[in-house]
């Protein structure tokens, strides 16, 4: 890992720390623990332009990732995409109207080489439960 690479630094910390949120680096005796979530939501800014990086999903785009695997010695990460939805459970393109990211199956792979910054975001936005509205 290059140790010019702040993101990659950035993303290896991450990864520990959404794995002590799963569980999985972390055996309790006294306490039932269920994992609440085991994802730290992120956006990326691009070097080129400081834009957040934007992948598709169906049919939306979406600036929200997951970290599944990463490399160290190439710097590379490979992302699922998080699809963002609003109050009505609905995908939505814009962050105006987020209430919670829903995990997809849909993955990219990049080379954190080319980002200068993480923007990551509270764990429990991911799977946030739709509220209930009542009929009037």
């Amino acid at each position: 890992m290059d140790n010019k690479n702040c993101v990659c630094k950035a993303m290896k910390t991450l990864q520990k720390e959404q794995s002590i949120l799963s569980g999985q680096l972390m055996e309790f005796h006294f306490i039932c623990f269920s994992a609440i979530t085991d994802t730290i939501p992120f956006m990326l800014l691009m070097k080129n332009n400081l834009k957040p990086l934007q992948a598709f999903t169906k049919c939306t785009v979406s600036p929200f990732f997951r970290l599944e695997k990463l490399n160290e010695d190439t710097c590379c990460a490979e992302l699922s995409i998080l699809e963002a939805i609003d109050m009505d459970g609905i995908p939505i393109d814009s962050c105006d109207d987020l209430y919670s990211l829903r995990k997809t199956k849909s993955c990219i792979i990049v080379d954190l080489n080319c980002f200068c910054a993480i923007n990551p975001f509270p764990p429990n936005l991911v799977n946030r439960p739709l509220p209930e509205i009542e009929p009037k």
